[in-house]
């Protein structure tokens, strides 16, 4: 059975106006519908099913989105050159979906972790707030929860920090050739 994130990531590749074959189960190979030479490998990452009370705010935080990754990073030499995170907005009834390079992601990764995570199982959890922000919440403690993610006067203080991917949220431009 195809999953919904998928469907809609196909959709948007559709409507973006790249071609794309699958190479592996989750990795696409995408070119530009006018040129076969030049391509880029992507996964498609789908959020696992969440649990609210497990990986949603302990501080009354509005999250209006919640999606959980869990995936293991494969050999260098089949590393895809970005990542698509994927998770459903039930409250908007549509698929978010977060284009991230790889190498970002794995330097904010390695940042926040302090550890290479080569052949290493990744977990990541992203919270898509009612203000349409999308933030890293992995393993967020309640106190860092209030701290960096409850909005004060000026803002958010993770906002503009590598806890913020809000920047990567339908960023489609990333794929051009």
């Amino acid at each position: 059975m195809i999953s919904q994130t998928r469907i809609e990531f196909e959709k948007r590749l559709h409507e973006f106006g790249v071609s794309y074959r699958m190479h592996d189960r989750d990795f696409y190979v995408i070119s530009k519908q006018s040129d076969s030479g030049n391509h880029l490998t992507v996964q498609l990452i789908s959020s696992m099913p969440v649990e609210k009370l497990v990986h949603g705010s302990k501080n009354g935080n509005d999250v209006q989105a919640i999606g959980l990754f869990k995936f293991k990073l494969i050999s260098s030499e089949q590393e895809p050159v970005i990542f698509a995170f994927a998770f459903q907005n039930s409250f908007k009834n549509q698929v978010e979906i977060i284009i991230i390079p790889t190498l970002e992601f794995l330097r904010r990764h390695v940042k926040m972790k302090s550890q290479r995570p080569c052949h290493k199982r990744i977990e990541l959890v992203l919270w898509f707030m009612e203000d349409g922000f999308v933030y890293d919440a992995t393993n967020i403690s309640l106190e860092s929860e209030w701290y960096f993610l409850s909005k004060g006067v000026g803002g958010r203080m993770a906002d503009g920090t590598d806890l913020d991917f809000t920047s990567f949220l339908d960023s489609w431009e990333r794929l051009k050739l």
